[in-house]
């Protein structure tokens, strides 16, 4: 649609590999004169590594698809980490992994951030 020649990752992506991925910050924001139900802050910190940003893709069409793992020790067995039969005429296969190498990181910012602010840390965890 726009001629180019090829396909570019998105530049999110590149950022956050940059990053290590460690966070990215948002707080609340507070406009003078508008009441928001809460006066202390909230803090959020998101990891932000990996991820479709990152991810592997092919369109495919009707058949079995498995995400095999195999480790680079090879005295290990691989093994099976998804299985499922594509039914649909065109699909899209997605790969992606999350690594947690960086996610002591993220909970000392988190907690330092936190602590600063003197508020009570939560932590939530969504499957997307």
């Amino acid at each position: 649609e726009m001629g180019l020649s090829k396909s570019y990752g998105s530049p999110n992506g590149a950022m956050r590999k940059g990053w290590n991925g460690i966070t990215i910050s948002r707080d609340t924001i507070h406009l003078e004169g508008m009441e928001l139900g809460y006066k202390r802050p909230v803090l959020f910190e998101r990891h932000a590594v990996g991820g479709e940003y990152g991810a592997g893709w092919k369109q495919v069409g009707k058949g079995k698809l498995i995400t095999t793992f195999i480790p680079d020790d090879s005295t290990q067995d691989s093994s099976i980490i998804d299985s499922r039969i594509l039914e649909d005429d065109h699909n899209v296969a997605v790969v992606y992994h999350n690594p947690y190498d960086n996610v002591v990181d993220l909970a000392h910012l988190f907690f330092k951030r936190c602590l600063d602010a003197n508020v009570t840390p939560y932590i939530v965890t969504k499957k997307t």
